[in-house]
């Protein structure tokens, strides 16, 4: 049986953090010939917070003011198939406030989303669980997680800016295309989790059922969303249009639920570090010194 001391004297050994400063950054340190500088450090959580937080407000203030301030505008509108008691979501981010809320909330959290997809495209390939042999299937679903994941985002800032009164048949598309790259970016997310060290407790195995959850759900309610809207244009049934609606509103949660478990994810496992990373450059004197040096025996 091998002994720690005998661990350590094979090289086995754990790297010791550098120092902090008195503002918690870690002090100047040399690794690999390049001097690195830590300028600042964010925490995930609040990192996430701010991520997770604007679309969730974004969506619902959105929603909440359509149904309860403007409900004359956009419910109750008697088109060739009868009345629909509420309204889609193309048509509540049509009204100016509503829109307001939506873009400016929606549009606030894309550029830290990208910074998750990076974060999780990279950590990925770290974790990866080396008792796992199909690497050329994991390698797919974490490159589909990353570029799949970037068309999402890109998707929804279109639908978001390009509205129904901008180009309804434009909307439209990239309303569809978002859901469907929704649905792949989450599947490639969790198969790349069930196959990473990401899977180990203590919320490795709670944020995969719970992706595993949402992800259901969300796909189970895509046909639902279809036939309901087939029903009401096709068959002219009016219930149709709200159970359509509705569809909309829980696919939006549902998807913002799912990314919501990046929380699990990044909790005591990522830290977000700004740090300038420069060339150690010897000057001459000292290399001289250290070349007069004599040998030890």
């Amino acid at each position: 049986m091998t002994s720690p001391a005998s661990t350590v004297e094979k090289g086995v050994r754990r790297r010791l953090p550098p120092p902090l400063n008195r503002m918690g950054l870690f002090e100047p340190y040399i690794k690999d010939g390049k001097k690195i500088t830590e300028i600042v450090r964010l925490n995930p959580v609040e990192v996430f917070l701010a991520g997770f937080i604007p679309p969730m407000f974004g969506s619902i203030s959105a929603i909440a003011i359509a149904l309860i301030f403007h409900n004359d505008e956009i419910s109750n509108y008697n088109w060739q198939c009868g009345r629909a008691r509420l309204p889609s979501l193309s048509r509540i981010i049509n009204l100016p406030v509503e829109r307001t809320f939506w873009q400016l909330f929606l549009l606030f959290h894309v550029p830290i989303r990208v910074v998750e997809l990076i974060t999780g495209f990279s950590r990925y390939k770290r974790m990866r669980n080396v008792n796992y042999k199909r690497v050329w299937l994991y390698e797919l679903s974490r490159y589909l997680y990353f570029v799949v994941g970037l068309l999402e985002l890109i998707f929804l800032s279109g639908l978001s800016i390009i509205g129904e009164r901008e180009n309804i048949q434009v909307h439209v598309i990239f309303f569809y295309v978002f859901g469907i790259c929704g649905i792949v970016h989450m599947i490639s997310n969790i198969f790349c989790h069930a196959h990473s060290l990401y899977y180990l407790n203590p919320y490795g195995r709670l944020s995969y059922y719970l992706k595993i959850l949402f992800t259901s759900l969300y796909v189970l309610s895509t046909p639902i969303l279809i036939a309901s809207f087939i029903l009401y244009w096709r068959k002219c049934i009016t219930w149709a249009y709200d159970v359509f609606a509705l569809c909309e509103y829980s696919g939006v949660f549902l998807n913002i639920c799912f990314h919501g478990c990046a929380f699990f994810d990044i909790r005591y496992k990522v830290t977000f570090s700004v740090r300038k990373i420069e060339d150690v450059v010897q000057n001459e004197p000292n290399k001289q010194a250290i070349e007069a040096l004599p040998e030890k025996h």
